[in-house]
C-alpha cells in the first residue's frame, strides 16, 4: 500500500476567462477552420426591420405606379391654400403662373371658387384656395384643412401687421405642410435681391430656423413648385387626419316644409343643409355627428355619393388622334346614389338633467336667489352686497350656496370691499372686453369725429383693470379686511389650511348645480373613455355603407338654423368634422396656454374670450389656474400672467387630446386680438381651483418673538374665530395666535424667530372656485384691423400734430388719464 497515490486530489487550474464574448482564438477552434457569421437577436431584428421597411417601399412605389398607368388615382387632390401676408402681393398671379405651369391641363372652378387642376403632364392634380386677405375667419378655416399651405410674401416687406397676426394664427392652429414664396425678386438687381432675400428668411427663421423662400416669376419655376407641392409628403395633424373632415365645395340649404308653410317671419325656422365635397381623414358613417366650426353640432340625415367631378385623366397617342380627326368623345355625366340614411343617429344631449330631488347638489340656482332678494329688503345704510349677508344670518343658511358671488369681490384692491366696485360680474355686465391701447394708435384718426368712436366707459374699465393688475403684482393675493363687515362673515366660505400642497380637499364639498349637468371624467378613466369613444362605430344596417375617404360626397345636415345660414357670408368657407362618440357631452375641459409676446393688454380671470380648441370654436369666460403636477388642488390666478404656461378651465364639450388651443378677446376696436395659445390638457372634472385670499397685519410692539399685531382684524370676535389658524410672514416666519388685546382688533402673536420691524403678518384663507356657464358654439372671429399701406407716414404725422395740440380743442379721450 506504499506505493499507491491519493485518489481524487488531482490538481485542475482555472481556465482564462475571455468575458462574455469568444476570443477570435476560440471561434476559429470551435468552427475547425469553417468561418460563419452569426447574428444576436437585436442585430436580427434590425435586420428584419430593414428589410420590411424596403418591401413596404418597393410595394408603395409599385402601387402608385398602378394607379398613375390605371390613369385615375384613388386619393383626393391635394387643397393648396395660398395665404398673402402682404397687402401689395399679387395672390391671382401666382395662381395664374402654378395653373399655367402644365398647358395641357384642365381647369375647373367650383362655386365656393376653388380651382381644380388635372394636369396630365405631371400625372397629378391639385385644387387651389386664395382666401380673402383680411378676412382672418376664412384663413383659419381653409388652413385647417388645407394639405398644403403656400404663404405668399412680398419682396419689399415681406410681411405686414396682418401678415404677422396670420401667420401667428395660422401656425398655432396647425399645419400639416408649408411653403414659403415670393414673386418679384428677378426683377431686382442682385444687391438688392440678396437684402429682399434675407429680410424674408429673417422673418420666417423665427418660426421654422432654416427655412428658405422660393421665387415664383415664370413658368419653369413655377413648374418646380408644382411638382413640390405635388410629391412632398405631409405632416400629419392629429385632431384632424384622426377623423372624418370635408371642405364643402358646394353648399346648399333647403327649408323644411312646415316652416316654409308657417312663414314665421325672417330668419327663424329650420332647414337641412347640404355640403359637397371631398372626404378626407377617416371613413363617415351617418349616424355620427358632425361639428361645423363657428355653428355647433349637428346630426346627419343622409350621405349621397357622386363621380369624381375633377377626375385626372391621362390622354394617349390615341386620344391625340381622335382629336385630330375631330372625333371627341362624349362626356358622361355624373353618376350619383345615396351611399347611406341615418337610422340610429347618436343624441345631441349634451347635458346630464339634474334630479331636483337630489340632495347632493347643495348650490342655489339664479331663480332662488332672485326670490330670496325679493323677499329680503336691506337695511337702510347698507348695500345690496351687505344686506345680502345679514338675510343669510338671519334666516341660518350657509353662505358658500351664493354661486352669482363672485369670489373677486373687490378683493384685488384696497378700497374693493368696502365701496363694493370692481367685481368681476359688473365688470362683465358693464361692457365687452378692451384690447390693447396700442391699436388706436394704428388707425386713420379723424380729429373731428374721434372722440365719438371711443367708449369711455370700456376706457375706464381698462384702466381700473391696469391698477388692479398693477397692484395684484405688487401685492399677490393680498386684501384689505373690511372696516364695517366682520371678518367672519365676509369670508365665511374660505377656510384655513396648513399646506395647500399636502393638505386633504374633498372632490365632492359643495359643489355648485352646474356640477350636476356635465358629465364627469377624471384622468384615472380618461384613456379608457378615449379608447371607447374613438373605436370605429359598426353600422347595424346592411344597406348602409360608410363613405370612404376620398369619395365626393353630399352630406345632408339636418335642422340647421334659418339664421346661421343668412349670417352665413359669400367670402367665407364652411367645413364640417366628424365626432367621436361623447365628443358633444360637456364636461370641465382644460388647456395649457401662455400669452402672446406682443399682447401687453390685462386679462382678468372669468372675462370672455373666443376659444379655437382644434376643430371647434367657442366662447367662453374661463378660470386661470397655475400649472403643477403635485396635487390636486391648483391656486387660482385672478390675471393672465405675462410669462410661464398657465391653466384656463371653462365648461365645454368633450375633445380629446392632443389638440392645438388658441384664445382671441375683443379689442376697442371691436376687432379681435390673439391674446395666447398653447395646447390641450386631458379630461379632469376633478381638478380643485382654490382662490386665496391674504389677510395682512402691521406690528404694533414687538418683544422678540411676541407681537403686537393690529389691522388684521377689526373686533374680538374675529379674532376668536381665526385663532386656530396658523400665521405666516413675508419673512418666512411662523406662528399663531395666542389672545386678542381690547376690543378693537390687536391680538398678541407668537413666532418661532426673531420678528423684525419691517416685517408683516399674514394669514391664508383658501376657497374652491369654479368656472362659469358661459359656452357658446355660435361665434365667429372678425378679422383685425387692416393698416393702410400707402397712408402709414401720414398716419403717424397726423397723430404727433394731434399730441402738440392744446388741451382745450381735446375731447374727453384725451383727459381720461390727466
Amino acid at each position: 500500500m506504499a506505493g499507491a497515490g491519493r485518489r481524487g486530489l488531482k490538481q485542475k487550474n482555472k481556465s482564462h476567462s475571455s468575458g462574455k464574448h469568444k476570443s477570435k482564438r476560440g471561434l476559429k477552434r470551435d468552427s475547425h477552420g469553417k468561418w460563419s457569421k452569426t447574428l444576436n437577436k437585436k442585430k436580427m431584428l434590425k435586420e428584419a426591420l430593414r428589410m420590411e421597411a424596403i418591401n413596404k417601399r418597393l410595394s408603395d412605389r409599385q402601387d402608385g405606379f398602378d394607379e398613375r398607368r390605371i390613369g385615375t388615382v384613388s386619393e383626393p387632390p391635394r387643397l393648396v391654400v395660398i395665404v398673402s401676408l402682404d397687402k401689395r402681393v399679387n395672390a391671382a398671379g401666382l395662381l395664374e403662373l402654378l395653373v399655367g405651369a402644365d398647358m395641357s391641363a384642365t381647369t375647373n372652378v367650383s362655386e365656393q371658387k376653388i380651382t381644380h387642376v388635372s394636369a396630365c403632364k405631371m400625372k397629378s392634380r391639385i385644387s387651389f384656395f386664395v382666401p380673402e386677405y383680411g378676412n382672418l375667419e376664412a384663413v383659419m378655416d381653409a388652413t385647417r384643412v388645407a394639405d398644403v399651405v403656400v404663404f405668399l410674401m412680398s419682396c419689399e416687406s415681406g410681411a405686414d401687421k396682418f401678415g404677422e397676426h396670420c401667420l401667428s394664427c395660422v401656425i398655432g392652429q396647425g399645419i400639416a405642410s408649408h411653403m414659403f414664396v415670393c414673386q418679384g425678386l428677378t426683377s431686382l438687381k442682385k444687391k438688392k435681391n440678396s437684402a429682399s432675400r434675407k429680410m424674408m428668411e429673417k422673418i420666417i427663421d423665427t418660426r421654422f430656423p432654416g427655412e428658405k423662400v422660393k421665387s415664383v416669376d415664370n413658368w419653369q419655376e413655377a413648374q418646380a413648385v408644382w411638382r413640390q407641392l405635388s410629391s412632398n409628403s405631409l405632416t400629419e395633424v392629429h385632431f384632424r387626419d384622426s377623423r372624418p373632415y370635408i371642405f364643402a365645395e358646394k353648399i346648399e340649404y333647403m327649408p323644411n316644409e312646415e316652416d316654409t308653410i308657417r312663414d314665421s317671419g325672417e330668419g327663424s325656422g329650420y332647414g337641412t343643409l347640404k355640403l359637397s365635397g371631398y372626404l378626407k381623414g377617416q371613413p363617415l358613417n351617418v349616424n355620427q355627428l358632425i361639428h361645423i366650426p363657428g355653428w355647433g353640432d349637428f346630426q346627419m340625415s343622409q350621405i349621397d355619393s357622386s363621380d369624381d367631378p375633377y377626375p385626372l385623366v391621362i390622354k394617349d397617342r390615341r386620344d391625340h388622334k381622335a382629336k385630330a380627326n375631330g372625333e371627341d368623345k362624349k362626356s358622361v355625366g355624373s353618376r350619383t346614389f345615396c351611399l347611406a340614411r341615418a337610422i340610429n343617429p347618436e343624441s345631441l344631449q349634451s347635458e346630464v338633467i339634474p334630479d331636483e330631488m337630489d340632495q347632493e347638489q347643495t348650490w342655489p340656482t339664479e331663480e332662488e336667489m332672485t326670490e330670496a332678494k325679493e323677499r329680503f329688503k336691506a337695511p337702510k345704510g347698507t348695500s345690496d352686497y351687505q344686506g345680502t349677508w345679514i338675510y343669510a344670518l338671519q334666516s341660518g343658511e350657509d353662505d358658500s350656496g351664493d354661486e352669482s358671488e363672485d369670489d373677486d369681490e373687490n378683493m384685488d384692491g384696497s378700497t374693493g370691499d368696502k365701496n363694493g366696485a370692481g367685481s368681476d360680474d359688473g365688470e362683465m355686465d358693464d361692457g365687452e372686453d378692451c384690447g390693447n391701447f396700442d391699436a388706436a394708435t394704428e388707425t386713420e384718426i379723424d380729429d373731428e369725429n374721434y372722440d365719438n368712436q371711443i367708449d369711455m366707459d370700456e376706457e375706464k374699465q381698462m384702466y381700473e383693470k391696469m391698477k388692479e393688475e398693477k397692484l395684484h403684482v405688487q401685492f399677490p393675493d393680498e386684501i384689505d379686511t373690511p372696516l364695517d363687515i366682520p371678518a367672519r362673515t365676509r369670508f365665511a366660505r374660505y377656510r384655513g389650511m396648513d399646506s395647500l400642497r399636502t393638505s386633504v380637499w374633498d372632490v365632492n364639498d359643495s359643489l355648485p348645480y352646474d356640477y350636476a349637468r356635465i358629465y364627469r371624467v377624471s384622468k384615472h378613466h380618461y384613456k379608457r373613455l378615449k379608447k371607447i369613444s374613438m373605436k370605429q362605430r359598426e353600422d347595424d344596417d346592411a344597406d348602409n355603407m360608410d363613405a370612404e375617404v376620398g369619395e365626393f360626397v353630399t352630406i345632408h345636415v339636418k335642422n340647421v338654423p334659418k339664421s346661421l345660414m343668412d349670417a352665413h357670408q359669400t367670402n367665407s368657407v364652411i367645413s364640417a368634422f366628424g365626432l367621436f362618440s361623447n365628443e358633444q357631452k360637456m364636461t370641465l375641459m382644460s388647456c395649457l396656454i401662455m400669452r402672446m409676446n406682443g399682447f401687453t393688454s390685462p386679462v382678468k380671470s372669468k372675462d370672455p374670450l373666443v376659444f379655437q380648441l382644434g376643430f371647434r370654436r367657442f366662447s367662453a369666460n374661463p378660470i386661470f389656474s397655475e400649472h403643477s403636477f403635485q396635487n390636486n388642488k391648483f391656486k387660482m390666478e385672478r390675471f393672465l400672467p405675462p410669462t410661464n404656461f398657465i391653466v384656463a378651465s371653462m365648461f365645454a364639450p368633450i375633445t380629446f387630446a392632443p389638440a392645438p388651443v388658441l384664445a382671441f378677446r375683443e379689442n376697442v376696436m371691436g376687432k379681435y386680438d390673439l391674446v395666447a395659445k398653447g395646447s390641450l390638457l386631458p379630461l379632469d372634472t376633478n381638478r380643485i381651483v382654490v382662490k386665496r385670499v391674504v389677510l395682512s397685519g402691521a406690528p404694533f410692539k414687538i418683544n422678540k418673538r411676541s407681537v403686537t399685531v393690529r389691522y388684521m382684524f377689526f373686533n374680538r370676535e374675529d379674532i376668536d374665530f381665526y385663532k386656530p389658524i396658523e400665521l405666516r410672514t413675508k419673512y418666512g416666519l411662523r406662528g399663531h395666535i395666542k389672545q386678542p388685546l381690547g376690543t378693537h382688533g390687536h391680538m398678541k402673536c407668537t413666532f418661532n424667530g426673531q420678528f423684525k420691524s419691517e416685517d408683516t403678518v399674514l394669514m391664508n384663507l383658501y376657497k374652491r372656485v369654479y368656472p362659469k356657464w358661459s359656452y357658446n358654439p355660435v361665434v365667429s372671429i372678425l378679422p383685425p384691423y387692416l393698416e393702410d399701406v400707402s397712408n402709414d407716414k401720414d398716419d403717424e404725422d397726423e397723430w404727433e400734430d394731434m399730441a402738440d395740440d392744446d388741451n382745450d380743442e381735446k375731447g374727453d379721450a384725451y383727459k381720461l388719464f390727466d
